[in-house]
């Protein structure tokens, strides 16, 4: 597919989202891009442009009070560039590692048998179409409640609806206020909607086509329209993979959260059980995708700080926007533990064999990460004051592309600013090169050495 004399697809990611990334910092050092008419320093606004387009949502500056409108348009493209070129990317992985994404609206159905690759164009403006069309519904929600409820003119109405409505479906987690959503605590319509479009752009490409499918397949079928595709019964693994594990991790999250911060007096105390439900769930969804927070995440439990990471590092579904190691990939973990323990010689999930490659891929992605946020602990715990549960909180944050933070991200010293820079850039590049790399792999041993057990466990 490549040839020996063009670039490695890792390259080409790398080289791409680099050059964004470089445009951006160059646009936001713009006089025009500050409130102030002053240029921002060049490594706030190399930050800056790091963060929304890995989709991350971190920042050293106050996103509302420091940055003009031409900044929070900037912004705003940084994040729907970054986030469609993720996807995109992503997606191109998945042919490349098994043929399996088909632009076809019956993308999953012809998953089991290996569907070729298809035709690439397509594929990428049937992303772009499922990206702007929920970006347009929540849009036109938000813009409402904007609104009517709190008094904004149309134009402030549209651009914060607007703006919100990207972050929200890439997975950013800027916002435009500088408490990010709490000032919202207490208002379901601006939490539900974007808690559900977080949430559902968290499954990732295949699976929300899948689900757009089935959908349609059973609409024609209850108003009797003759369809013009079909579907097997039994839906694909890895949507079945996705939709299960992330019901999952909800339902644990929310109940974790309220749980333990049910009577703190500074983040759901003062709220009514319905509104700390809702606030639970957003505080659940948030970690494994986007960094919006209605608590103030400085002032929960350490505890809490703890479930949120662990959230944080397992993230969303591949080909998506999400970070962390994917649920995939932890639920692959999951069965190959399973399988050990039962003593069975094959992972199975779902009626369906893993093959070993995608074991060791598993295996491969969540070393790297370990390796990642043990090494930036380290050097950050050596040099700044903070502590662990802050630091493990920003480096898994960073590395999770997900945004959250305790509050100390503006406080750090410029070289913890940087190592979180290329942490998100880890956390957004590092599992696609990796799988990229492990599917264009073709060399294979003509031999194989005797075998012998090392002592283990």
């Amino acid at each position: 597919m490549f040839g020996r004399k063009g670039l490695h697809p890792s390259q080409i990611i790398s080289i791409a989202f680099t050059g964004i990334i470089l445009l951006g910092t160059a646009l936001l050092v713009l006089p025009i891009a500050s409130q102030t008419g002053k240029s921002t320093p060049v490594f706030d606004a190399l930050f800056t442009a790091t963060s929304a387009t890995t989709v991350t949502g971190l920042s050293t500056l106050d996103v509302e009070n420091h940055w003009s409108l031409f900044g929070h348009v900037v912004i705003a493209l940084l994040i729907q560039v970054g986030g469609f070129g993720i996807v995109g990317f992503a997606s191109l992985v998945a042919i490349l590692l098994e043929g399996r994404v088909s632009l076809r609206t019956r993308l999953n159905a012809n998953s089991e048998s290996g569907a070729s690759a298809p035709d690439v164009k397509s594929l990428l403006f049937n992303i772009l179409k499922i990206m702007l069309f929920f970006q347009v519904i929540l849009g036109g929600i938000l813009t409402w409640r904007f609104a009517t409820e709190y008094g904004y003119e149309l134009n402030k109405a549209l651009a914060h609806g607007a703006f919100h409505a990207i972050s929200s479906f890439n997975n950013a987690g800027f916002a435009l206020y500088s408490d990010s959503m709490i000032q919202f605590a207490r208002d379901g319509w601006i939490l539900v909607p974007i808690f559900t479009t977080v949430f559902l752009a968290s499954l990732g490409f295949p699976t929300i086509v899948e689900l757009r499918d089935r959908l349609f397949l059973r609409l024609a079928k209850v108003f009797k329209v003759k369809a013009s595709y079909s579907m097997p019964k039994q839906w694909s693994l890895n949507s079945r993979i996705v939709l299960w594990a992330s019901f999952a991790l909800l339902a644990i999250g929310t109940v974790a959260i309220a749980f333990l911060e049910w009577s703190n007096p500074n983040t759901l105390g003062p709220l009514t059980p319905f509104q700390k439900i809702v606030d639970s769930v957003f505080a659940s969804v948030m970690p494994r995708t986007a960094g919006f927070n209605a608590l103030d995440v400085s002032q929960m439990q350490p505890t809490s700080w703890l479930v949120t990471s662990i959230l944080m590092f397992i993230g969303g579904a591949s080909a998506s926007t999400a970070g962390g190691i994917k649920i995939g990939t932890f639920v692959v973990l999951l069965y190959i533990v399973y399988t050990e323990i039962r003593g069975d010689n094959a992972v199975n999930v779902g009626n369906r064999r893993l093959p070993r490659s995608m074991q060791r891929q598993a295996l491969t992605i969540v070393s790297l990460y370990m390796v990642v946020v043990i090494g930036a602990l380290l050097i950050l715990r050596l040099t700044t004051e903070f502590t662990l549960d802050q630091l493990l909180f920003e480096v898994v944050s960073a590395v999770g592309t997900v945004g959250l933070s305790t509050g100390i991200t503006a406080q750090l010293p410029e070289h913890a600013k940087f190592l979180l820079a290329l942490l998100m850039l880890f956390g957004r590049l590092g599992p696609i090169i990796v799988a990229t790399s492990l599917a264009l792999r073709r060399t294979k041993r003509h031999f194989e050495y005797p075998k012998e057990r090392p002592l283990i466990g």
